[in-house]
């Protein structure tokens, strides 16, 4: 297992939700590229992978972290449908970033895309992985949207429609509408003072996953989710993030709570454990979920992020030291397979032990 997996089996919509599955596609296919790919980058250079300790999985408990050139970042919003038309000042959907091929000619010159051809940008097509991989790296974000009906009478498939997309918004409105919300404020960003917004702005990338200094893509990703949950018209989206720092890939969704991937390493009585229960569940074997290593395998953990009821509304006004509590906790943990392999998710106890 010491090479990185080429071919990503995605899962058949058959007759469960198309959009449930395409969503679970684009989790597959960023899972290869944000954290297995970029963990054979740091060992094809000889580099140690920065492995984030059990007791930093929480935002507000993550120390400072350095940019790590090895480790690819990422941004990609879909939506289950067109972009609602209100939000055009926030999102750059123009013609002039349209997923095209005179667009990429002049966008990305660099990459080698002389193959391609419109129906690529479909989640249903053979070359669509190999053209997300390529497009991910660019600046800011890609969005993928649910434009046209498919084959028959049903709806079409997901397809890469913009890159070079902006996600602007100004930060401080987006934390007095995160503030107003929860109780933390009552009409104005500065009523208590500037001091107390600079802690709320902490929390409001907490509350999205992300730790209090957050700029760059995970900021982005963090406002492209509060505006498309406040907005009636959008349905189900889901924001894919990942940067240079933190090693994870983050999942927001039009459902509460945040979702995030990342590897981790097991020995002792923890891999004991999980190899018993592996055995248990129909003989499955360790190889379907490590993706390098053997007595000490690297396997993909996900944890599932609840908000506490310091982030959640109610209760009048918020006294300061909500503040200083924490507005995630952990929900549930799972080693998942690798991409591509069969078997469940694994529960299991490793930040929460």
């Amino acid at each position: 297992m010491s090479d990185k997996a080429n071919i990503i089996q995605l899962p058949s919509a058959g007759e469960r939700d198309l959009y449930g599955v395409e969503r679970e596609r684009l989790v597959q296919l960023l899972l290869q590229h944000c954290l297995i790919d970029s963990y054979f980058n740091f060992t094809a250079d000889s580099k140690p992978y920065p492995f984030i300790p059990a007791d930093q999985v929480l935002p507000h408990a993550s120390s400072a972290r350095s940019e790590y050139r090895h480790q690819n970042a990422a941004l990609l919003i879909a939506i289950d449908g067109a972009m609602p038309r209100p939000l055009n000042k926030h999102f750059r959907l123009r013609a002039s970033n349209r997923v095209t091929w005179r667009n990429l000619q002049r966008m990305a010159p660099e990459l080698d895309l002389s193959d391609f051809k419109a129906a690529h940008c479909q989640t249903d097509n053979d070359a669509f992985a190999e053209l997300l991989g390529r497009l991910l790296p660019l600046d800011f974000a890609l969005v993928a949207e649910r434009l046209g009906s498919g084959r028959g009478a049903g709806p079409g498939p997901l397809e890469l429609s913009h890159m070079h997309v902006k996600v602007e918004r100004l930060t401080d409105n987006a934390i007095k509408d995160l503030g107003k919300r929860l109780g933390y404020i009552e009409r104005r960003l500065f009523e208590r003072g500037e001091d107390y917004v600079e802690a709320l702005e902490a929390k409001f990338f907490e509350y999205y996953g992300f730790s209090g200094n957050t700029s760059g893509r995970k900021g982005a990703a963090a406002m492209a989710a509060q505006l498309l949950t406040a907005h009636s018209g959008s349905g189900r989206f889901g924001v894919f993030v990942s940067g240079q720092e933190d090693c994870r890939l983050t999942v927001l969704t039009e459902d509460a709570g945040v979702t995030q991937y990342l590897l981790i390493r097991l020995d002792g009585p923890a891999l004991r454990d999980l190899t018993a229960r592996l055995a248990k569940a129909d003989g499955l074997d360790i190889a379907n979920y490590a993706i390098a290593g053997t007595d000490v395998p690297v396997l993909l953990y996900r944890v599932g992020l609840a908000h506490t009821a310091a982030a959640r509304p109610g209760g009048g006004r918020r006294p300061d030291r909500a503040l200083l509590e924490p507005w995630l906790k952990i929900a549930d943990e799972a080693i998942v397979p690798r991409p591509g392999c069969r078997g469940p998710e694994i529960p299991i106890r490793w930040a929460d032990a």
